[in-house]
């Protein structure tokens, strides 16, 4: 394993490193699949906006955000962020990417979050962690509800996608409710 900061049974999570962008990287921001319940992908990405991203991230006292690797292959297969994090109200936002669609609808996602919870709420100590996503992207609620978290609020017809406007489901978890698996 290359360099593992936090070890699941698919996948490990470890730092993301400047060696991590590359075409292959690139290439999931620029495509619209991989890219379709995300805000990037809007515009085309280049290696200079990858790159000004990861300093900003890497460099950031607020956000966390680590490279999902397969543990067979130790390969890169996309990102999870828990930022930003408000430290006075022990509250953070999360992200995710997969980015290798070969690795879909394989638990990876799931597991990929569990992962960053426990990481967030046992070891940065925060108390919510709340996402933002697409009402009719139900394999992803279905993946964040696996996890605990629960349906919040809907924000309806905030997002333009796909030439409609569309509802966003705000989701939320305490670390009060959540069960360790």
């Amino acid at each position: 394993m290359d360099t593992p900061f936090i070890v699941g049974s698919q996948i490990y999570l470890r730092p993301l490193e400047r060696k991590d962008l590359n075409g292959r990287y690139l290439s999931w921001l620029n495509d619209p699949e991989v890219t379709r319940y995300l805000e990037s992908g809007i515009f085309p990405c280049t290696m200079g906006e990858l790159e000004k991203f990861y300093e900003q991230v890497t460099a950031s006292q607020n956000q966390v955000i680590l490279a999902i690797v397969d543990k067979s292959t130790d390969q890169h297969i996309g990102n999870v962020k828990i930022g930003p994090i408000n430290w006075v109200h022990r509250k953070a936002t999360f992200g995710i990417l997969v980015g290798d669609k070969s690795f879909w609808g394989k638990g990876v996602g799931t597991e990929a979050t569990r992962l960053m919870v426990e990481y967030g709420f046992f070891r940065l100590n925060i108390r919510r962690i709340d996402l933002g996503v697409y009402a009719e992207h139900e394999a992803a609620v279905r993946s964040y509800e696996k996890v605990g978290f629960l349906i919040e609020g809907r924000f309806r017809e905030e997002l333009f996608h796909e030439g409609k406007y569309k509802d966003r489901l705000w989701m939320g978890l305490l670390r009060s409710e959540y069960k360790r698996a």
